[in-house]
């Protein structure tokens, strides 16, 4: 099993607050950070681990291939990062960014939804009107955005995009965190 810094173990009834989990009341902040810690110690991940090398076990565990590309088309507007599932492969679409760790929260974020499971959800998706008026509303339904982390799904989403992150950190070749560049 991967070693790397894991959730605290806290009392119950106490949970670590992140960014993502600040804007939510704290019995839904509870549940995310959960949630999210629940869903990265179930990965089991491997030592060594690459963004490429979490992709393939995604990818294993939804039993579909996942695609990444940036695209001009999110530049400039309120979403970060957007999952398309679809039955033979899922696609995840990030704005451009000349910052290595941006793009990777990006990635990682929508990654965490599949983890997640979150386009099981009832109301998984919200309607594009705006830049992608080319895809099927099928498609467009099943989209999963992200804007802001004002939800129980994002929040969690982005905590356990924040714990991915921190895995990637002591993998090889990933970009190094924040304190260790800047102290």
């Amino acid at each position: 099993m991967f070693q790397t810094r894991r959730p605290p173990k806290l009392s119950k009834g106490e949970f670590s607050v992140t960014q993502a989990l600040r804007s939510l009341p704290d019995f839904s902040a509870e549940q995310a950070f959960h949630a999210a810690s629940t869903a990265f110690r179930s990965l089991a991940l491997p030592g060594g681990l690459s963004l490429d090398s979490l992709l393939k076990v995604i990818e294993k565990m939804r039993g579909k291939r996942i695609r990444v590309v940036s695209t001009e088309k999110l530049a400039g507007t309120a979403i970060c990062g957007l999952w398309l599932p679809g039955r033979a492969q899922e696609w995840v679409f990030h704005p451009p960014t000349p910052w290595e760790l941006q793009r990777q929260q990006f990635i990682l974020h929508e990654l965490a939804h599949m983890i997640l499971g979150h386009d099981a959800l009832p109301d998984a998706g919200t309607v594009l009107k705006a830049g992608l008026r080319g895809l099927s509303p099928e498609i467009v339904r099943r989209a999963l955005m992200r804007t802001e982390f004002r939800t129980l799904e994002e929040a969690t989403a982005e905590y356990l995009a924040d714990l991915l992150a921190d895995a990637l950190r002591v993998g090889p070749g990933e970009p190094g965190a924040f304190e260790q560049v800047f102290g």
